[in-house]
């Protein structure tokens, strides 16, 4: 009896050892596959949805980059008179859930079907960097919102997202060089005006760390709630995500799981930590973190604050969580404006010899 009860408890250790192993090794692929080849995520838009995205463009192409190869998708909104306005009606329960509604409006004036924009040259450019499983089109309302003000501004597909192409995303380890082979091509077509500065975020604002640590062009970056880890942060974006899908996914899975994405992905998690990478940015960064975020805790920006470089700034919302933070026009707009004002627009300052705002 003692044996056969032995071997049962082996027998069924290894059946879950091996359904732990089909577990990670699925979430691997997921981890590091583009979003827009998987079942959900940031596929292909409807065709109504497309058109009426591509109407409010000036310009738009397809950037090649890589290695490895793949193709974003860019586009331009300018300056112009879009009467953009938005409203957030934002409530937490006791056991701290909230609910919140969003609108956003706005009118894209046109004459004999093309669009007016502004008779003035462009104050300077912003590049905008969507969130994971996102696409460029979701960064509209804000592209218009900064257009309205005077910016010329560029929205990008990161690879494996919206229209992009590319099979893997690399959490860094590529998009950085993605987005300045992006600034390159706006030079050769004559449409970098004035200063660069990057708004992204989550996963966008992570990345545009990682690309203002590695390109001078790069004047500054808002960037909302990104996270400083990727590893870790892909677990708790997960359960926070879907906590009951993932409720009985362990860390020693998750942890198993970014193991074997590293190496489908031919990636190092270490080369891709973002606080390394603030700490080689050069230039001044605002970060806006929810303090309600479960998705991408705020201890993750506090991290980032902690390298960032003198002249930085980092503002907690108290009622925030990842979501609502995304649409906080009325209270991250009028700050993001004043901060690409100050460090686009007005003369450079150099701040070595003061004390930095952490």
């Amino acid at each position: 009896m003692r044996a056969r009860t032995a071997c049962l408890l082996r027998l069924s250790a290894a059946v879950g050892s091996l359904l732990t192993g089909c577990v990670s090794q699925l979430l691997a692929k997921r981890i590091v596959s583009a979003p827009n080849r998987q079942a959900s995520g940031s596929n292909s838009l409807p065709p109504k949805a497309i058109a009426e995205a591509d109407s409010v463009y000036i310009h738009a192409w397809r950037t090649p980059v890589g290695p490895p190869a793949a193709e974003l998708s860019v586009a331009i909104i300018e300056p112009g008179n879009y009467e953009f306005t938005s409203d957030m009606k934002f409530q937490r329960a006791a056991d701290g859930s909230g609910q919140y509604q969003i609108e956003a409006k706005w009118n894209m004036p046109r004459v004999d079907g093309k669009l007016v924009i502004s008779a003035e040259p462009p104050k300077a450019t912003l590049v905008l960097l969507h969130g994971i499983m996102m696409s460029k089109e979701s960064m509209i309302p804000w592209a218009l919102y900064f257009a309205q003000e005077g910016y010329r501004v560029v929205l990008v597909d990161c690879r494996g997202h919206g229209r992009s192409t590319g099979h893997r995303i690399g959490f860094g380890a590529w998009e950085a060089d993605d987005f300045k082979r992006v600034v390159d091509d706006l030079e050769q077509r004559g449409l970098l005006a004035g200063k660069l500065g990057v708004f992204g975020q989550s996963y966008g604002g992570s990345m545009a760390i990682h690309w203002a640590a590695r390109d001078p062009r790069v004047t500054t970056v808002v960037a909302l709630a990104p996270f400083a880890d990727p590893q870790k942060a892909i677990a708790e974006f997960a359960r926070g995500l879907n906590p009951k899908l993932t409720h009985g996914l362990s860390d020693a899975t998750f942890e198993s799981a970014t193991s074997k994405a590293a190496k489908l992905a031919a990636i190092n998690w270490t080369d891709l930590n973002v606080t390394a990478a603030m700490g080689r940015v050069q230039v001044p960064v605002l970060i806006f973190h929810g303090a309600q975020d479960s998705w991408i805790p705020p201890r993750h920006s506090e991290a980032l604050a902690a390298s960032a470089p003198l002249g930085s700034r980092r503002e907690v919302t108290p009622d925030d969580d990842h979501m609502s933070l995304m649409f906080r026009f009325d209270l991250i707009g009028p700050q993001a404006l004043r901060w690409f004002e100050q460090w686009l627009l007005e003369p450079r300052v150099d701040h070595s010899h003061v004390s930095g705002d952490w």
